[in-house]
This record gives C-alpha cells, sequence and structure tokens, in this order.
C-alpha cells in the first residue's frame, strides 16, 4: 500500500513538471510504454483523463498499456472510449477490433473492418484481417473470397497465396490448393513447411511424380529437413517405387526416428516388395505402437500367414475384422438435421451455431448460403450476409471449376446462385443508404 501511494505521488508530482515545462503529457504516456512503465503509464493517463476527459489520444494509450499488462476488458472499455470521441481514427478502430478478436468477439471485429473496407475498397488492410478472422473461424469460403481481393492488389505477398491455400486445403479443393502453394513457393522458396504440404497435397490427388519432385526441390535448400526425408519416403512408396521407400524409411530409422508412420510404412513397403520376414518386423513394432490401425493388423497378418506363421496370421486378420466393424459417424449430416429442426422452432441464433458445427465438419457451399439466409432473413446483419452469400458463390464456382464444370443438383445450385446475387446487390444498396445518412 505504502509504494502504491509512493509511486501515485511521484507520477503527480511528474505531471506538474510536464504542465510547468510544457511537456505534452501524451507523448510522455507513449513515451512509458515503449520503455515498459506500464503501471506508471496508465496511473498517468488516467491522471490527465481526470484533467481532459475529452482527449482521444489519453484513451487510446491507456488502452495500450492496458493490453501490454493482458488486462484485455479494461482495455477495451478504453479503446471504446477513444473510438466514441473519435470516430474516424483508423488506429482507434484496429485497437479495438485487435481485442475484440482476443476476447473472441470476432463479429464485432468484423463489423469494423468491414466498414473501412465500404470506405475504401482498395485498402488492403481491412481485406487481409477480414481474411485472417474468417479463416480462424473455419469460415474458408469467405476468408478466400478477401484472400482473392488482397491476392489482386499485392501480387507479391507469398502469405496470401499461402493462407489462400490453406484456406481451399481445407474445403478439400485440391485444384486451386496445388496452384496457389505452387505460387507461393515460387514467390519465396526458401518457406520450409510448404514444401511438405504440397507434396502431401499432391500424393492426395495421386499426382506422385509432383509430390516427388517438389520434395526434392525442398531438400535441395533444407537438406536435412527430417518430414521432408519423411514425405519423400512416403511418395515413393504411393509411386510404387518400394526400394527408394525402404532406404528413405531404414535412414530415417537409422537415424533415430521413431514414429510409428515410418515402421509401418517401411512394413507396407517390404510386404509389396515381397520381403516378408522385414515386413513382418517392422509392422510388429508398428502394431506396439498402435494396435487399433487396420492397415497395420491386415497386413502384418497376411505377412505372418505368408511367412508360415497360420495361425499368427489369422489372429491378426480376425482382430483387423473386429476393428473394420464401426461404421464413421455422419456428424455433419446431424448437426445439418439439428439446425434445421431449430429454424422450424425459430431459434434461429441456435440454428445457426448447429449450421457452424455443420460446417466444421464438412465445407459445403449450400451450408455456407443457409447461414447466409438466417443473418440475412432472421439475424439482421446485412453485413455477415453479405459475406456468407459472397463465400457461398466463391465455393460454388470453385466447386466446379476444380470438378471441370460438374456440381451436384445444377438446377437447386442455379436457383441458390441467383437468389445470392441478387441479394448481395439489394443489401449493398442498402448499406450504402444506411451509411449515407
Amino acid at each position: 500500500m505504502m509504494k502504491k501511494t509512493i509511486v501515485v505521488i511521484l507520477v503527480l508530482a511528474l505531471s506538474c513538471r510536464i504542465f510547468s515545462q510544457n511537456i505534452d503529457p501524451v507523448e510522455d504516456i507513449e513515451y512509458k510504454i515503449r520503455t515498459a512503465q506500464y503501471d506508471s503509464a496508465i496511473i498517468a493517463a488516467k491522471h490527465f483523463i481526470g484533467i481532459d476527459s475529452t482527449s482521444s489520444d489519453l484513451y487510446y494509450y491507456l488502452g495500450t498499456a492496458y493490453q501490454s499488462k493482458y488486462n484485455f476488458f479494461n482495455a477495451e472499455k478504453a479503446y471504446l472510449k477513444a473510438n466514441q470521441l473519435d470516430t474516424l481514427n483508423p488506429s482507434y478502430q484496429n485497437a479495438l477490433a485487435d481485442i475484440y478478436e482476443i476476447l473472441g468477439k470476432d463479429e464485432d471485429a468484423i463489423n469494423i473492418y468491414y466498414d473501412q473496407y465500404l470506405l475504401d475498397t482498395l485498402n488492403i488492410i481491412p481485406i487481409t484481417k477480414l481474411a485472417n478472422i474468417f479463416r480462424k473461424k473455419r469460415e474458408y469460403g469467405s476468408a478466400i473470397h478477401y484472400y482473392q481481393k488482397a491476392i489482386i492488389l499485392d501480387p507479391g505477398n507469398f502469405y496470401n497465396y499461402k493462407l489462400i491455400a490453406y484456406c481451399f486445403n481445407q474445403i478439400n479443393i485440391k485444384t486451386p490448393a496445388i496452384l496457389y502453394y505452387g505460387k507461393a513457393l515460387e514467390l519465396n522458396p526458401y518457406d520450409q513447411s510448404t514444401y511438405g504440404v504440397l507434396a502431401n497435397i499432391l500424393n492426395s490427388e495421386r499426382l506422385f511424380t509432383n509430390a516427388i519432385s517438389i520434395c526434392k526441390k525442398g531438400l535441395e535448400i533444407y537438406s536435412q529437413d527430417v518430414s521432408l526425408k519423411r514425405v519423400l519416403a512416403y511418395s515413393y512408396y504411393l509411386n510404387r517405387e518400394f526400394g527408394l521407400s525402404i532406404d528413405g524409411f531404414n535412414e530415417l530409422i537409422s537415424n533415430g526416428d521413431s514414429l510409428l508412420f515410418n515402421f509401418k510404412y517401411q512394413g507396407l513397403a517390404y510386404f509389396e516388395n515381397k520381403d516378408f520376414t522385414n515386413a513382418i518386423h517392422a509392422l510388429k513394432i508398428a502394431f506396439d505402437k498402435d494396435d487399433k490401425d487396420t492397415e497395420i493388423t491386415f497386413y502384418l497378418g497376411s505377412a505372418l500367414g505368408r511367412s508360415g506363421e497360420h495361425s499368427e496370421g489369422i489372429r491378426f486378420l480376425l482382430l483387423t475384422e473386429n476393428l473394420l466393424s464401426s461404421p464413421p459417424g455422419e456428424m455433419a449430416s446431424v448437426f445439418s438435421e439439428l439446425a434445421n429442426i431449430e429454424l422450424l422452432r425459430e431459434n434461429y441464433q441456435k440454428s445457426l451455431e448447429y449450421l457452424k458445427l455443420a460446417y466444421k465438419y464438412q465445407a459445403e457451399p449450400l451450408l455456407s448460403f443457409k447461414m447466409a439466409q438466417l443473418y440475412d432473413n432472421y439475424l439482421s446483419n446485412k453485413k455477415l450476409a453479405m459475406n456468407y452469400y459472397d463465400g457461398y458463390l466463391t465455393m460454388l464456382k470453385e466447386i466446379r471449376t476444380d470438378s471441370l464444370g460438374v456440381s451436384g443438383n445444377n438446377a437447386i445450385n442455379s436457383q441458390y446462385q441467383e437468389i445470392a446475387k441478387q441479394r448481395i446487390q439489394i443489401l449493398t444498396e442498402e448499406l450504402f443508404f444506411e451509411s449515407a445518412k
């Protein structure tokens, strides 16, 4: 208590000296923050706010000091006051939006950045902020929409290519994911992690030779990258180059990389090479690490049976059958049905929550359209409705491109597409006239 009283007295004495020497109190508080004197900055800011409660800068730096001490709720209050006193300052807006993101108030942050975007559609900062928030929220269609805008404004920024590729990959649209990751590496060949990510996507699309080529390019720069060596050995396995795959996994294991993955695919490569003795050895180690993997139990049983160990082979094959008896859940369908029920009950916020859960399990354009409809027709949020309509149209376009023009129910998609376009046009006009009032 004594120490706190002394600090207050010193700050008050300092404030008198500041006024007597014509030193700007805001500059002094800013200096305290730069030098990590956060408590002193807070005390000084509060003192000067008591003298002049109309200074938006004082509230802004009070919020900055609170945020530096991880006191986010008080920071939010201070930034809100700064924004009320000066509604046009983007620094105040961005600080408040940043706090909203930290506190999980993503929709409040989206509203701030969307207003900035409407004021200047060529300002890349709110565009990338919106893209990043939607990516964090796993609303990948909307994130893609804004990353595309960011790439147009800043085509040399490899990071935006990397993030839009990530979004496409998350919603299982592989062709643009491959193209954008490739462009990211073209702009920045030293982005180490992207080589492995791109190679794995290429493997998922059965482009095994391309995956091998990407791994080799990465290893030319990062010759000791263990994860990239692992992907290369796996790519050789998928491309049925079993000898090279075995060599790759042998090198990894001999250097102490004892992951289950290495022993599993080393064993499978030995099995395909009809070297059942080594296959059994590797697969038994893999089984000790994971006794629920049906590929391991199946190939171990097969290798044992082909090596004359019939009883053991039968035991592992029966174990495989038991493990395969549990069907996978249909979580996306379950949550989508729950959303429909809540919509019928007129519980719109709960319906939205279930749609978002369904979207996390299976990101389909129709779910984005349904969320847009909820925001548009029932939750009275025009900005978010436009975002989700945009996300729906973007996803639909990319799916058609990815599948060479083939999509599910073309008649329904065409109808929803027209509705989305019309609503975007109407909502844009309404927001324009509302902002002009």
